[in-house]
């Protein structure tokens, strides 16, 4: 049998539809298809399911709580800390999308309490399941009377226990222990209560305790499963999985611009059979990995910044040469918690940051940066960046370049344009200071406190389009287009020393000053640089509504076209089929 393959970020996995997936379940019944009519499980068995639904489990919190009984199923599982809810973040339209396989464009469920729903025509996929078997028995027991209320339709039994997890949990044994039980749905509410009141994180020890009892009850419930009389020879599927996650703030290091780095869209789902292979559905990775130690340039007095002696005519470029300023930056917070800061220089080729000095640098102002052109007897020229006061690293790049017989300057955050501005008036911009990283005298009333890295010199102007391939670059490669133009490149990560190695054939190091010691901290950082918004990401780990589809699958039955299901089967190898 071909099966298609499709490609992602976590490699290959397999995407089958609803049919393929039962062809290669050499286990399973034929598919029951709607012409065949309604079929009873009298004549054919069924396979079996226990959908546990936990309200307020945050994957990535789980994973790092490390719940016992959760972990031992991972050897025998399609698992994911990294799933995703429903995005319209609303408690009720989650469960709509695990209970009817379809978005909220179709099931229309945007508020909590269901008004101007559409489940008439999209309804739970319990009723899809009775509307061909309506002989398998289905329980249905939750913590919450609205969900059972709106959406238990086709149940057999459909009880709800208001906000009691433990009767939620005894009425599931309850219902194992019948020799009759087919599928059975448990939705449990303490999880959600414990974060909602204290944090959907792992180091809130109320939000770890509830999720460890809620582990102890799912101990419980697998323990009931296996010591059926008949358990060897039922084909059981086990899907624990979360509704939504919950709020909390994320380290701006970690945070990768997408919606893997909202806490309230992050669920964990686990799909286990006996025969299952084991199968991880990683968080698809978005932006560079940006990583080392690097010294902190910061104060006024007894400043901690860097020079490049004795080279200062390599970085003149008087009042025609085009050139490329690129960097890594890191603005830190102030004593007062904000990034606002009042026009301290942290990068520059010129003596002071005082009106009528020549030369440039760039500058913080705010929450943002500038870049900034000096000259005799003239004002300031200066041409402003993006907002990068918010304790990520941020890729900043100035290109000055000639056009029609002038001279201009541009800014570039993160690959992005950002202003243009004539300096052809500014006539020479030479120099005799050194190239500096971090403070020079004047306008710091707040001195800088940053990170520097990965900085690097062009005598060109670099074209917009490798300004942005280039931002979440984090080296020079011998195939960079314009390396034959390079006139310094300091990584600026070193790791130990006072110095910051210069990559480039001009080997002119940057010199760390300030130390009363001469010795300088180098501290370790992690980060993500430059993620850009990438829309389908979510597409590559598995969704709330991909759930009703694949029990409809593991049960047998073929979806009709009119179903209008939206979710997506993932698959892994089984174990022991003969």
């Amino acid at each position: 049998m071909r099966m298609n393959l499709k490609t992602t970020i976590s490699g290959l996995i397999v995407l089958l539809t609803a049919a393929a997936l039962t062809a290669c379940n050499k286990d399973a019944a034929p598919a029951r298809n709607a012409a065949e009519g309604k079929d009873t499980i009298a004549i054919d068995p069924l396979p079996k399911v226990l959908y546990i639904i936990i309200d307020g489990g945050r994957g990535e919190s789980v994973n790092k709580i490390a719940p016992a009984n959760l972990m031992t199923l991972k050897a025998n599982a399609i698992y994911s800390w990294n799933s995703l809810t429903d995005t319209l973040g609303v408690q009720a339209a989650s469960w709509a999308g695990m209970l009817t396989g379809v978005g909220g464009s179709r099931h229309q469920v945007i508020n909590n309490d269901f008004s101007g729903n559409n489940l008439a025509a999209f309804p739970p996929f319990t009723k899809l399941v009775k509307s061909r078997l309506p002989e398998y028995p289905i329980r249905f027991f939750g913590a919450s009377k609205s969900l059972l209320s709106n959406l238990s339709t086709g149940s057999d039994k459909a009880v709800a226990f208001e906000n009691d997890d433990p009767a939620v949990k005894n009425a599931v044994l309850a219902a194992l222990a019948e020799d009759t039980a087919g599928l059975i749905i448990a939705q449990f509410g303490s999880v959600n209560a414990a974060g909602a009141a204290y944090g959907y994180d792992a180091s809130v020890p109320q939000y770890r305790d509830a999720v460890g009892v809620l582990d102890g009850y799912v101990g419980e419930m697998l323990g009931k499963l296996r010591a059926r009389k008949g358990f060897a020879g039922e084909k059981w599927l086990v899907v624990v999985t979360s509704s939504m996650g919950g709020n909390y703030p994320v380290d701006p290091q970690a945070d990768d611009n997408s919606i893997f780095s909202k806490p309230l869209f992050n669920t964990f789902t686990i799909v286990y059979s006996p025969t299952f292979k084991p199968l991880f559905l990683d968080r698809p990775f978005n932006g560079t990995k940006f990583s080392g130690s690097a010294v902190r340039l910061f104060g006024k007095e007894n400043a901690i910044f860097a020079t490049v002696p004795g080279a200062i005519e390599e970085y003149n470029f008087g009042d025609t040469t085009s050139f490329t300023v690129e960097l890594n930056i890191k603005v830190n917070k102030r004593s007062d918690g904000s990034y606002n800061y009042t026009y301290p220089s942290v990068f520059s080729k010129r003596a002071t940051f005082t009106s009528g000095v020549p030369g440039w640098l760039i500058f913080l102002e705010n929450n943002f940066w500038q870049v900034n052109f000096g000259q005799v007897g003239k004002g300031n020229v200066q041409a402003k960046g993006a907002v990068i006061g918010d304790g990520k690293w941020h890729n900043i790049a100035v290109t000055v370049l000639g056009r029609g017989g002038k001279r201009y300057v541009r800014t570039f955050t993160d690959g992005k344009f950002g202003e243009e501005k004539e300096i052809t008036g500014q006539g020479n911009i030479n120099s005799p200071a050194p190239l500096t990283m971090g403070r020079i005298p004047g306008s710091d009333n707040i001195p800088a406190d940053v990170y520097m890295a990965e900085v690097r010199i062009f005598k060109t102007a670099i074209p917009d389009s490798v300004i942005a391939r280039d931002a979440g670059s984090i080296r020079v490669g011998d195939d960079h287009p314009y390396l034959d133009y390079l006139l310094g490149y300091w990584p600026a990560t070193d790791g130990a020393g006072s110095v910051f190695r210069d990559k480039s054939p001009l080997r002119r190091d940057f010199v760390l000053q300030g130390s009363p010691t001469g010795k300088y901290t180098w501290v370790p950082f992690s980060t993500i640089l430059n993620p850009p918004a990438v829309s389908n990401l979510e597409s590559l780990v598995p969704a709330g509504k991909d759930l009703p589809l694949l029990l409809l699958t593991w049960l047998n039955i073929t979806p009709e076209p009119g179903w209008q299901l939206e979710g997506r089967v993932w698959l892994t190898g089984l174990t022991g089929v003969k």
